[in-house]
């Protein structure tokens, strides 16, 4: 019972951790970039257009949030939000808010059962002990909580991978036929979730090509060729046009290869490096990843087989993912629940031998806590950190709260940088969208020019977005002409720029991973400039 409750308070935390300012950055639609993928391809689905038009990522996450969407326009049609199908779609397009956020609770709530999935894998591969540990490392992992906010497909593929990889442990334990084909549907269901995890195949496949007893060789080759035709047709039925459509998928499919490959924008260098020096070393904290790639090599020379089933999805996908120059830090996120696992089962161990070596075997679980309780606290301190600061206003909507209440209508704006910066009108009006005129900068002619290519003068404001990551250039001449011939009228300081916050360099994200102080609120810093 003792454990239980442990367990149950593991789960309470991950989940206050997951749901604390789920709803940060709204109604911003770019708070964060990808959910308007999620978003547009969920909303094809719910207007009855089969085709995701999209295959970067494959289609099972949109089908779940457009089941949410359903359930959102059921309630929202009996409370009288929406007549009928069409107002909730027109809806959208102005207040995608709610839409955003059925996404991200679906993803936070992939989160606390991946959590708990974790715990039960734990059990089964070593003990409860340390399945509870290895819970408890991964409900306070500062990356995970900070994606599980998120409505995009990671966190989601990693719950689905992690079922997947708890019934390959149950198989290799009990050779259930059974559990080697749920095994193999889950699998499936992760890589039509997000392509690469489906190398959870690769525990699968090696558990039967190794198992022990009278089987022949041929009947193991069998037996591994049905678990993979159904992984391939468990990732059919969740990203049905992948087959209906095979040339746009392969095309899409071979697009995503070469953009992993060349790099995304901030060329950091290889994913390996990146990951280690950056995703994990701040997303797990350092302890916990020194401790969980230590227990890889402990689990390997301790449980020989379970640990080497253990290792093989983790090192693989980091050899994947690290080959190529684009190394988003979510990409690593699937590697987490196994480092946890690892780092679980090296302190469990390490407070065994210590306590049997002084003669006080009793104190192994208070120590092993101890322990575990220190490793875990600089990734659960830069969690609740990143929680308060996505807590905050963002930048971008109090500039427009601003622009709103001092700028009149049909003002010419133009803003730097790139799209993911900019300050969104119409989230201070959702309805006054034609209130400003957006104009872009031309710097190769050095003009000014409409949206539609036009010609256009000096704009009344301009808006300066700053930030460390490359999507933030400012264009020289920009700076110089808003020093002579504009007045500086209001800014929005999201972020000391003397200081060096740690951020995922290739992300239009504008939270740090790490380097909180000075860091106030999310957002770019923003400088409004009217027109003298």
């Amino acid at each position: 019972m003792r454990r239980c409750v442990s367990l149950l308070l593991i789960l309470c935390w991950a989940t206050i951790l997951r749901l604390w300012a789920l709803d940060f950055g709204l109604p911003h639609s770019l708070a964060r970039p990808d959910e308007g993928a999620v978003l547009a391809v969920a909303m094809r689905f719910f207007q009855g257009i089969g085709h995701p038009g999209f295959f970067d990522w494959p289609s099972l996450f949109m089908y779940a949030a457009c089941a949410g969407y359903v359930v959102y326009f059921g309630i929202g049609r009996l409370a009288g939000w929406f007549s009928d199908a069409t107002a909730f779609v027109a809806s959208a397009s102005t207040h995608p808010g709610p839409l955003l956020l059925v996404a991200r609770t679906l993803s936070a709530a992939c989160g606390v059962l991946t959590v708990w999935t974790t715990a039960r894998v734990g059990t089964i591969a070593f003990d409860r002990p340390t399945g509870t540990l290895a819970a408890f490392f991964l409900a306070g992992a500062a990356l995970h909580v900070r994606d599980s906010h998120f409505g995009v497909t990671d966190v989601a593929a990693t719950c689905l991978l992690m079922q997947s990889f708890f019934y390959t442990v149950r198989y290799d334990r009990d050779r259930s036929r059974r559990d080697a084909v749920l095994s193999a549907i889950w699998a499936g269901l992760a890589a039509s979730t997000k392509y690469n995890t489906g190398l959870v195949v690769l525990p699968g496949l090696w558990a039967i090509a190794t198992r022990r007893g009278r089987a022949s060789s041929g009947g193991r080759l069998v037996a591994s060729g049905g678990y993979g035709s159904l992984a391939l047709v468990a990732f059919v039925v969740g990203t049905p046009y992948a087959a209906i459509d095979a040339p746009t998928f392969l095309a899409a499919l071979t697009g995503v290869f070469a953009h992993l490959r060349d790099g995304h924008g901030a060329m950091a260098g290889f994913g390996w490096i990146v990951h280690l020096r950056s995703s994990l070393w701040h997303g797990l904290g350092w302890p916990v990843l020194g401790m969980g790639l230590a227990g890889l090599v402990l689990a390997v020379a301790h449980k020989g087989r379970m640990g080497l089933l253990l290792t093989i999805f983790p090192v693989t996908y980091f050899a994947s993912i690290g080959a190529g120059q684009t190394g988003f830090a979510r990409y690593i996120i699937p590697s987490i629940p196994f480092l946890c696992l690892s780092a679980a089962h090296l302190v469990v161990e390490a407070a065994r031998a210590s306590t049997r070596a002084i003669g006080r075997p009793g104190w192994a679980m208070p120590i092993a806590w101890s322990l575990a309780t220190l490793a875990a606290a600089p990734s659960v301190s830069s969690a609740i950190l990143t929680n308060r600061l996505l807590a905050r206003a963002d930048s971008r909507l109090i500039a427009a709260t601003w622009i709103h209440e001092q700028v009149p209508a049909a003002t010419s704006i133009y803003q730097s940088g790139s799209v993911y910066g900019h300050v969104q009108l119409h989230t201070a009006d959702p309805e006054g969208s034609d209130r400003v005129r957006e104009v872009v900068y031309d710097e190769a002619l050095g003009v000014f020019r409409h949206i539609g290519g036009a010609p256009a003068g000096l704009p009344e404001l301009l808006v300066i977005v700053e930030c460390p990551l490359f999507y933030c250039d400012v264009p020289e001449r920009i700076r110089a002409v808003a020093e002579s011939q504009y007045v500086r009228r209001h800014e929005v300081t999201a972020f000391d720029a003397s200081r060096t916050p740690v951020y995922d360099w290739d992300d239009a994200f504008f939270v740090p991973l790490a380097g909180f102080a000075g860091v106030t609120r999310p957002g770019p810093n923003l400088t409004i400039f009217v027109r003298r």
